[in-house]
């Protein structure tokens, strides 16, 4: 596995998952009309420094996307979506080793969070598996009309990470 910066040509990519519900209902992944709304979501992803596509080994396209963003003036937060046709496989496991590394490592950040649909029990094992903690849980259905869905929070600090 390997971690890119997203390029213009992963605009279709993004258009698949944006036009599939699953990942919408599962992480709140955008959703996309058409190919320009794509092609703009692909121009943020390159803004933000540490926004990646990631590839299997030999091979240029996307299966997933991980991305570390400012949480606080302290601490960033992973965000992460796998193409649901690579499942199982191991491939997030080895990305999400990829990006901590890089947090803890190169970016010497004490404290990773990340935060997960309730009913997304997928991503909470494979945190917990990294040693994330879950911290609190958020029912954003309380501020309508706007959500309808709850989250929850983990943390990982440097001192906790155990590589898998």
């Amino acid at each position: 596995m390997y971690l890119r910066p997203f390029k213009d040509s992963d605009a279709a990519k993004l258009l698949e998952w944006g036009q599939n519900s699953r990942y919408h209902d599962l992480a709140g992944f955008a959703q996309y009309q058409n190919l320009g709304q794509a092609k703009q979501a692909v121009r943020q992803y390159q803004c933000r420094p540490y926004s990646y596509a990631i590839c299997k080994n030999g091979s240029d396209r996307p299966i997933g996307l991980i991305e570390l963003y400012q949480r606080d003036l302290v601490s960033m937060e992973v965000g992460f979506l796998l193409d649901e046709k690579a499942e199982g496989q191991g491939y997030m496991t080895e990305s999400l080793d990829l990006i901590l590394r890089f947090a803890f490592a190169d970016l010497h950040l004490q404290e990773v969070w990340a935060g997960c649909y309730d009913g997304n029990l997928k991503p909470q094992k494979l945190l917990r598996k990294f040693g994330f903690t879950e911290k609190y849980e958020v029912d954003y259905r309380k501020i309508p009309p706007f959500f309808n869905f709850s989250a929850k929070y983990y943390l990982l600090k440097a001192t906790q990470w155990h590589r898998i």
